[in-house]
């Protein structure tokens, strides 16, 4: 069960991001709805929050590293988009978490600082099984 609003925004992006043999998103055919989805597989909810939220803490040291302590991930990515990007980059969609700033600027490098270690963790996509169940596939 998809219990938080990140789980519900990792999930809505990889279904939107992923597509089906027809070329088709995901999301057409599986609606994970406001409380989450009895389809999806319970062991891919626990393994992408836990790589989310290791990147996360992750981030925020990165962001300590640039003197960006007193700032959000949503301050520094925008709010509602920090799932999305988090997502989106894994998934190799050519989407920038340093496409709001300044290329150069310090905020710039602190964001191309969190794709590389959102990068290191391999790209992420699902797919349905056999049994219609939504399940993650990791590659490094």
């Amino acid at each position: 069960m998809l219990t938080t609003p990140a789980d519900l925004a990792l999930w809505e992006t990889l279904l939107w991001a992923t597509t089906d043999d027809n070329g088709e998103p995901l999301e057409k055919r599986h609606s994970i709805g406001r409380f989450g989805s009895g389809t999806i597989d319970p062991d891919a909810v626990r393994q992408l929050n836990r790589q989310f939220y290791w990147w996360s803490d992750q981030a925020c040291e990165a962001m300590v590293r640039h003197g960006f302590g007193d700032l959000s991930l949503e301050d520094l990515l925008g709010a509602d988009r920090v799932e999305h990007c988090y997502v989106l980059v894994r998934d190799g969609h050519g989407v920038g978490m340093a496409d709001n700033w300044t290329a150069g600027s310090e905020q710039w490098f602190c964001c191309r600082e969190l794709e590389k270690l959102a990068k290191s963790q391999g790209e992420i996509g699902a797919y349905v099984g056999e049994d219609n169940r939504i399940y993650c596939s990791w590659s490094i």
